[in-house]
């Protein structure tokens, strides 16, 4: 049996942290939702993370410099951010990325994208849509 895909969320706005994890724990997927830099470190120490999905402008360190950390753990990553101002860093970047606000279904579309380009040997738990136990690190 594939073990459940696992997400890493960093992200420092409490609000949109939840919301990640709301959606993430609905479409079936194992998380952990994280505030910063340290405790994405933390977490990549401790398990595996299929997925890391990041946000550019954290309050002490910037998401590029984490995104480089979660991709040597073997992370697909998604970069986030709520200024428009940045969309040329993040399309310089090469990475996937999201501008804020997003659509649900943009964010589980790049996800599945990721998982599916990596090759993860991975699924979505059987039960999706019923609350998890799991919601936060």
């Amino acid at each position: 049996m594939a073990r459940i895909c696992n997400i890493l969320v960093v992200e420092d706005d409490d609000a949109v942290r939840d919301l990640l994890g709301n959606i993430l724990d609905f479409e079936g997927y194992e998380f952990t939702l994280v505030g910063n830099g340290s405790e994405m470190r933390a977490a990549l120490d401790r398990d595996q993370f299929d997925v890391a999905v990041i946000d550019l402008n954290l309050a002490a360190e910037d998401g590029l410099g984490l995104a480089e950390i979660a991709s040597a753990h073997g992370c697909g990553v998604i970069l986030t951010t709520g200024d428009p101002l940045q969309r040329p860093r993040l399309e310089a970047s090469g990475r996937r990325h999201l501008l804020k606000p997003f659509r649900v279904r943009d964010i589980t579309e790049l996800v599945d994208e990721l998982l599916t380009q990596s090759g993860s040997l991975c699924e979505r738990r059987g039960d999706c849509g019923t609350p998890s136990s799991r919601a936060a690190a």
